[in-house]
């Protein structure tokens, strides 16, 4: 049985993983599950800057070697070729050395720093008639003396033919010789240049190559990602060294440790000491507790803006994910993990949950009002907002948790067909049936489960997680598994791709997750007049919004104020110039993406006086892959898409939990095979679903 399961794209973005770019990030997977554990040492560290080396333009590595004390920095030169310079632990005085490495054949390089000598895996690259597919590889091994003299370089032989790429990491092998990262291999290399041996790279494994590398010191390497640095130890354990978000710092890129639990970095084109502050500067600042279960790299940039501004509060990152798996079980332990906290009395003074999770803690009395920090607010009051939002969101006349920006989750059709915005079940199954000959009901994946799934958002529009209750057993989600039995099943049906556009389909799916994106879609899905239908439901409100996870502030917090000005950042009309992913949930950001819809994308050059330069924008026909060029929305438009915005009156999840996916899944499959009638499987999961619910109160 094939289980389907809805994800919006805010769900996707949910269950993302942790992205990785640097050279020393490591993705790969262990399946020692307390290797997994992430030990929290990091400090709060101030930033004191060090003098740019001058003869650089650019810092790409940063490199210490722990036993001779030695920093060695590379970058490029203002002609963009490699340089190299060297110091001690205090940035007094620069050495500069030429390594020799030329930036033509496309050439990169990753290094290493130990005992003293420096070595260099140089990656040159030939692409073949420009193309990427069949670049070919070869590559070199420089080694330089303590003062970065050139002391021997060595073709790299691949004798096992390895299917390799660039180099982006090199380490000391426990042996003899060297391990480096290769694409998507650790390879070790011999003293004389030969590759003995080659290990695959398994996906989100930072450890896998810890058994391959000799022991150092304290750690056996480091890594970092997007939101912290880390250390890693020869048994495998982890440790969070430096979290970026929590001591102020953003758009971090070259790192290194130092002597004295110090750290040097690159921030903004600058080169950074980070040195613990002292606790009498932090004695007056209230620290406020941010608890998350996820990727926190879309508000990571504010939390360092808040605790870098701000003398009076500072923002604690607790992400309840490290240590779990980046997978959908993975972040409902995680959840789980922190719902226990809060029972125990641990709790944070916020959090920044998907609406699942809002949902369930606020039926539980966890979160303040909302409504009441408003109304002692100047600036961000009821009438701020969107008063659809508000309605959607709030609960009983309370507001207990508040998204900045939604998506919205839609059907539409060509208005030649169906010129009624929402419409019930029946009216939904009238269009179907007559619709003109070789019409299929949606653009692809037109199979009894697919279907079923689209038409109930996988069941997440039957649940209540405020009231703990559902409502599978009635009369519309009967109709919808009666519907949806009617098309062929998963292994019957050929797959075929539709379109609206060329009339071979009647609906489209719709995600608008920006006020320009319905104009985009609109001439690439339909290319001509689209009417709002949303999913067939019986209170006429088939549209609806897909929040972006969710704040709340915890009823027991003694920072209230201080978590509502933190929440406010992402409020602010800045964040709404240019083209935010996403509808803003306040009347000033609709405006401002509503005025930037009106005229194509553009950017400020800021090399030429800020000047505004304007971007051709094109959408795309899935049909025939044509490229469609978008011409912006008129005035006319911009009324109709705003009128549509401010009808959506309900916010759903956009996803399922697993436990109740599943439940939905092995029962559905009963009734589609013909074992229940559609009544008896509602039923079955009405009471099977209740009582899992009834035991999460």
């Amino acid at each position: 049985m094939k289980k389907i399961i809805s994800f919006t794209l805010a769900a996707i973005t949910l269950f993302s993983a942790v992205s990785c770019s640097s050279a020393s990030e490591k993705s790969n997977s262990t399946s020692n599950k307390a290797a997994n554990v992430i030990t929290d040492k990091s400090r709060i560290f101030k930033r004191s800057e060090f003098p740019f080396p001058d003869k650089l333009n650019t810092i790409t590595d940063i490199l210490y070697d722990e036993k001779s004390g030695k920093v060695c920095i590379i970058g490029q030169d203002e002609s963009g070729e490699t340089l190299c310079c060297f110091t001690d632990s205090s940035f007094s005085m620069y050495r500069y050395a030429d390594l020799g490495i030329r930036s033509e054949n496309e050439c990169s390089a990753a290094y290493l720093l130990s005992d003293g000598k420096l070595y260099a895996l140089l990656t040159l690259t030939n692409y073949a008639d420009d193309d990427i597919a069949n670049a070919e590889y070869t590559y070199k091994l420089n080694i330089y003396d303590d003062s970065f003299s050139l002391l021997s370089s060595v073709n790299i032989e691949n004798t096992d033919e390895n299917d390799l790429g660039q180099a982006s990491g090199l380490y000391m092998a426990k042996d003899s010789g060297l391990v480096a990262e290769i694409g998507s291999q650790y390879v070790t290399i011999a003293p004389d240049g030969r590759i003995t041996s080659a290990v695959q790279r398994e996906k989100n494994d930072e450890l896998g190559i810890a058994d391959m590398i000799a022991d150092t010191w304290k750690y056996s390497y480091y890594y970092r990602d997007n939101t912290a640095f880390y250390g890693v130890k020869s048994d495998k354990s982890r440790e969070k060294l430096v979290d970026f978000a929590n001591s102020g710092l953003s758009d971090v890129r070259s790192i290194a440790p130092l002597a004295d639990d110090e750290f040097v970095c690159t921030i903004g084109g600058k080169l950074y000491r980070l040195s613990e502050r002292d606790n009498a500067e932090l004695a007056d600042v209230k620290e406020i507790t941010l608890a998350v279960a996820l990727n926190i790299d879309s508000i990571q940039p504010m939390i360092a803006d808040f605790n870098s501004g701000s003398n009076l509060y500072r923002v604690n990152v607790k992400n309840y994910s490290d240590g779990h798996e980046h997978t959908i079980e993975g972040f409902e332990s995680a959840a789980h993990d922190l719902e226990m906290d809060i029972i125990s009395g641990n709790a944070p003074d916020m959090v920044w949950l998907d609406t699942n999770e809002t949902e369930k803690l606020a039926s539980k009395g966890a979160f303040t009002n909302l409504y009441e920090l408003m109304e002692s607010d100047t600036r961000f009051t009821r009438d701020a907002f969107l008063p659809n939002y508000l309605e959607a969101a709030e609960t009983n006349g309370h507001l207990y948790s508040i998204t900045p920006t939604f998506m919205i989750r839609t059907m539409a059709a060509k208005s030649k067909f169906v010129d009624k915005e929402n419409w019930t079940f029946d009216e939904f199954k009238a269009a179907y049936e007559s619709r003109p000959d070789g019409m299929e009901l949606f653009e692809t994946a037109n199979n009894r489960n697919a279907v079923f799934d689209r038409l109930s958002n996988s069941g997440a529009d039957f649940i209540d997680l405020t009231t703990h209750t559902c409502s599978f057993d009635s009369q519309e989600f009967i109709d919808m598994l009666e519907f949806a039995g009617q098309f062929p099943g998963v292994d019957e049906y050929a797959w075929e791709q539709c379109s609206c556009r060329n009339n071979t389909a009647l609906l489209s799916d719709m995600y608008f997750s920006s006020f320009r994106d319905i104009n985009v879609q609109k001439q690439s899905v339909f290319g001509e007049d689209m009417t709002f239908v949303g999913a067939p439901s019986a209170d006429g409100k088939g549209s609806v919004m897909l929040p972006s996870n969710q704040f709340a502030i915890m009823e027991t917090s003694d920072n209230k104020e201080g978590a509502w000005e933190f929440i406010k950042l992402f409020l602010a009309d800045e964040c709404y110039n240019g083209n935010p992913n996403g509808i803003p949930v306040t009347e000033n950001g609709l405006k401002k993406v509503m005025e930037s819809a009106l005229e194509p994308p553009f950017y400020y050059d800021e090399l030429n006086g800020n000047k505004k330069v304007y971007m051709d924008e094109t959408g795309m026909d899935s049909y025939s892959n044509e490229q469609i060029k978008i011409t912006p929305m008129t005035d006319d438009e911009q009324k109709r898409y705003e009128q549509f915005v401010r009808s959506v009156r309900r916010i759903s999840s956009g996803n399922t939990e697993l436990a109740i996916s599943s439940i939905i899944s092995e029962e559905t499959e009963y009734y589609f095979a013909g074992e229940h009638s559609a009544k008896q499987c509602a039923e079955m999961i009405q009471n099977r679903v209740s009582i899992l619910l009834s035991e999460q109160q």
